[in-house]
């Protein structure tokens, strides 16, 4: 009987250490997957530096970074539950919510904003030389606007509307940037539509090799976008120099960056969650630029979609929220 019972407590000990428990006073550790983009935009390594703090601030989280197709699959993912937080792009998590557009066939009820970061700013590349100026003049071009059902052909689609050109005038080569800028590089394509934050690592790499422009979106046409599409910032300017051979300013637009969460994560986690990204903001600077966009003063930016209660605890605190 005493052998029995030592057996029994042996084999529940070692239940609690193969569940990660750890013994008494310590929480389970919870594994969290986070859906950014594609490896050569900009979500996939900010949202690795993201993880990695998660991961390594004690607070009981394993955090994995997934490459992904960008903002309308991390919408669905959350839906379905298959990841937990990914970057979402303002206009796309409201289209989500409401069910409109690529999420006419359901909406996505439990998507929650987390943090709103930096614009996805526009920026079409394409080779010094080639007689494309403007966006008018990639009408019957091969363009290169991003994996078939993202926010980047959106994007396109809703700057080529301002300039009264029908996405159906030029030939869309359905790509992600990185493998987009190879065959720009051998002219298979005319030109490459980054939505991503600058500097772009994809951008850099191509105008290390050639000389290259990028297109600015006329102010009148970026009014006339912001006024249908208030998730859109106002013109943004790319300044010279950001890119080799890039000497003027590139005014352009572009959706906000957000994180958002499912609704059904524990309110305290998430609130652990903020509390740990800024408190560990300058970890995730060292390792991507795009780290210094945490910022209180502009966290809740153009959500039009509920937040987390767990945020919504953290900002009040902080005076963000009332």
């Amino acid at each position: 009987m005493r052998l029995n019972k030592m057996t029994a407590v042996c084999l529940m000990a070692a239940a609690v250490i193969a569940l990660g428990w750890g013994g008494v006073g310590h929480a389970q550790t919870k594994n969290i997957s986070f859906g950014t983009g594609a490896m050569s935009g900009t979500y996939y390594p900010l949202g690795v530096a993201i993880s990695k703090v998660w991961t390594n601030a004690g607070i009981g989280l394993n955090v994995a970074a997934e490459a992904t197709g960008g903002s309308v699959e991390n919408a669905r993912h959350i839906k379905n539950k298959t990841m937990e937080i990914g970057f979402v792009e303002s206009l796309v998590a409201d289209w989500a919510y409401k069910g409109e557009e690529y999420f006419k066939s359901g909406p996505v009820k439990n998507i929650r904003g987390f943090i709103a970061l930096y614009p996805n700013t526009i920026q079409t590349v394409v080779k010094a030389g080639s007689g494309i100026k403007s966006y008018k003049d990639l009408k019957g071009k091969k363009v290169a606007c991003g994996i078939q059902g993202s926010s980047s052909v959106l994007n396109m689609k809703i700057v080529l509307e301002s300039y009264g050109i029908p996405f159906s005038d030029i030939k869309a080569q359905y790509l992600a940037y990185g493998p987009a800028m190879e065959l720009l590089k051998d002219g298979q394509v005319d030109a490459v539509m980054v939505d991503a934050g600058a500097p772009n690592s994809s951008i850099i790499d191509i105008g290390s090799q050639h000389k290259i422009a990028i297109l600015s979106i006329d102010k009148a046409n970026i009014a006339a976008i912001v006024k249908k599409y208030p998730f859109f910032s106002a013109a943004t300017v790319i300044p010279k120099g950001t890119y080799k051979g890039i000497d003027y300013d590139v005014v352009t637009t572009g959706s906000l960056a957000t994180l958002c969460v499912q609704a059904e994560l524990p309110d305290e986690l998430v609130y652990k969650m903020i509390k740990t990204l800024f408190d560990k903001k300058a970890d995730v600077a060292k390792v991507h630029e795009k780290g210094k966009t945490i910022d209180l003063k502009t966290a809740v930016n153009g959500f039009s979609i509920p937040l987390h209660p767990g945020v919504i605890k953290y900002y009040k605190e902080k005076g963000v929220l009332k």
